[in-house]
């Protein structure tokens, strides 16, 4: 099961989680699809950090620690839907909890995240590049 939901850059707050009943992950991708802009707006540019719930009964019991990663900027986008990032951990994450802002003015995404799992020794959010058209 996947979680999408829409992101406006107008409200207060813009959290996208992964769905609780998913199996421990080490990477999770994220794909924004950007919603018709009017020709007088910009593109928005995103800000997007994330939260991850580790848990891990060997090391920490029955505590669950969770860890921000730091921010990165994604966009403009330049396709209607495209990836733009992917977070990783080099360790099993219980839950990832994504936060987005936007300066535009009523910039609005959906959003889908995609837990997964792959041999990784990386951490952070690693934005994904797009070759630029025409």
């Amino acid at each position: 099961m996947v979680s999408v939901t829409e992101i406006d850059s107008e409200k207060e707050r813009n959290v996208v989680e992964t769905d609780p009943a998913l199996e421990p992950s080490n990477h999770c991708v994220v794909i924004m699809e950007q919603l018709p802009l009017t020709y007088h707006e910009p593109a928005p540019t995103w800000r997007v950090s994330v939260a991850l719930t580790i848990r891990d009964a060997g090391v920490f019991g029955k505590l669950s620690i969770q860890a921000d990663l730091p921010t990165v900027i994604i966009g403009p986008l330049l396709l209607k839907r495209q990836i733009v990032a992917v977070a990783r951990y080099p360790g099993r994450v219980a839950s990832w909890s994504f936060r987005f802002e936007s300066d535009a003015g009523r910039a609005k995404a959906l959003v889908w995240l995609h837990p997964g799992v792959s041999p990784t020794d990386q951490c952070g959010i690693h934005v994904v590049q797009h070759a630029r058209f025409g």
